[in-house]
C-alpha cells in the first residue's frame, strides 16, 4: 500500500567510505519515493530543533548524513504500514 503512493525518483547518496583527502565517497541511486515540500519542526542528531523544508517517505534504509536529491536527511523516523511492511520517513533540509 505504501508503494502505491511512490510515484515520483530521486537521486539518494549514501557515503561509503572517505577518500585519500578524508573527504566522504558516495554511492548514488535512483529510487522510488514521494517528497512532500513543506515546512516541519523537527529534532536533528545533535538534539536541537530545526525546521525542515522537505518529507520524503521511500522504502530505502535513509540514516542521517545521507542525501536525497542534493538535500541532507537530518532525521529518520520509521514507519510501518497497513501489511506490517516497515516503511522510512526523512526529513531534510
Amino acid at each position: 500500500m505504501l508503494e502505491d503512493y511512490m510515484t515520483m525518483k530521486a537521486i539518494y547518496k549514501k557515503e561509503i567510505g572517505l577518500n585519500d583527502y578524508n573527504e566522504p565517497i558516495f554511492e548514488e541511486k535512483e529510487i522510488k519515493c514521494r517528497l512532500v515540500e513543506k515546512f516541519k519542526q523537527v529534532t536533528n542528531e545533535k538534539g536541537n530543533i530545526v525546521i525542515t523544508s522537505s518529507v520524503i517517505q521511500c522504502t530505502e534504509p535513509i540514516k542521517v548524513g545521507d542525501y536525497i536529491n542534493d538535500m541532507k536527511v537530518i532525521a529518520v523516523n520509521s514507519m510501518t504500514s497497513l501489511e506490517g511492511t516497515i516503511g522510512y520517513r526523512g526529513y531534510l533540509l
